[in-house]
């Protein structure tokens, strides 16, 4: 007992030590978990490198919708670009004029574009390219056929002209 009350100091810095030790195990255990490419679940830790390629995974549902807001936000905030969305033919056939698109819009945007969110969609493929089939909540069909990524043609329906 003598030999413990003399040497406490040294018994409580072996026990610190040993405490340290077994906490820089730990941390540099996790930490190296942590850093693996393997771990899922917590890729957003990764510390990136410089000029690294980092996937971004978009579905073909991510596209659609992407397509539908970006016609939408023209009908509402941009209706020049919106018009210049509709393909050349679709909208001289359908429209005949700027003016007579607009009183479509003004008809269209005081009830429908709020529901103008993706409810169901099907892709085809016409003369290579991709054609998206979009209906939104309330049953209004939009045809976007994809010429490159974010340069699409806009059909409202599928029956004033032929797709090409």
């Amino acid at each position: 007992m003598d030999e413990i009350k003399k040497n406490k100091k040294v018994i409580i810095l072996c026990g610190l030590l040993i405490l340290v030790t077994v906490v820089v195990y730990i941390v540099t255990y996790v930490n190296k978990n942590l850093n693996n490419d393997n771990t899922e679940d917590y890729k957003f830790l990764k510390k990136y490198s410089s000029n690294e390629f980092i996937p971004v995974y978009i579905t073909e549902e991510d596209i659609a919708k992407k397509y539908l807001n970006e016609y939408k936000n023209n009908m509402l905030f941009n209706k020049e670009e919106a018009y210049n969305n509709l393909n050349k033919e679709y909208r001289e056939t359908k429209f005949g004029s700027y003016d007579k698109y607009l009183e479509y819009l003004n008809k269209f945007t005081s009830i429908g574009t709020a529901t103008m969110e993706v409810d169901k969609y099907s892709i085809n493929y016409i003369n290579g390219k991709k054609v998206f089939n979009i209906y939104d909540k309330t049953g209004n069909q939009y045809i976007i056929k994809e010429n490159y990524i974010m340069d699409f043609e806009v059909y409202l329906d599928e029956n004033t002209v032929i797709i090409k």
